[in-house]
């Protein structure tokens, strides 16, 4: 979230904030009373309008890893190795996946990838079958061959 439009306006309050609290002091220190008063309201509304853009700011990434299937559940046990995302690089925790991507005549096999690319690539989350159903599909499959052939 580096450079975000949120970042930017949290810096910016964060500058009007030490402004109005060195003119806050300054009234405080030479006895003007109109000064201080106005600074700190000011500054305290200033203060206000920061915790409100990060209040909604971990709403929003609350409501998107509520979205985000890949991300572990409530309640869920993970290991806490960390691993190295092949596709953005970043260090994550568990969980993450194998994934196999192709376009055209070109492809790339990642071991481990992070819920957050996952969801980014707009993977779903696919079933595990047992190895005996994948056998049976397998036998299925060179049947269907065969009567073709």
């Amino acid at each position: 979230m580096r450079n975000s439009e949120a970042d930017i306006a949290i810096n910016t309050l964060n500058k009007l904030i030490a402004q109005e609290y060195e003119a806050a002091s300054a009234g405080m220190r030479y006895g003007n009373r109109s000064l201080e008063e106005s600074a700190s309201i000011r500054y305290h509304a200033y203060l206000n309008a920061r915790n409100k853009i990060r209040e909604a700011l971990a709403d929003a990434m609350d409501e998107r890893d509520a979205l985000n299937p890949f991300l572990p559940q409530r309640d869920e046990l993970v290991t806490q190795d960390m691993h190295t995302c092949d596709l953005c690089g970043r260090r994550v925790s568990s969980p993450v996946y194998a994934v196999h991507l192709a376009y055209m005549d070109q492809a790339k096999t990642a071991s481990e990838v992070c819920a957050d690319c996952m969801w980014r690539l707009k993977f779903s989350p696919v079933r595990a079958i047992s190895l005996d159903v994948y056998r049976l599909f397998e036998q299925w499959r060179l049947s269907q061959s065969e009567a073709d052939e």
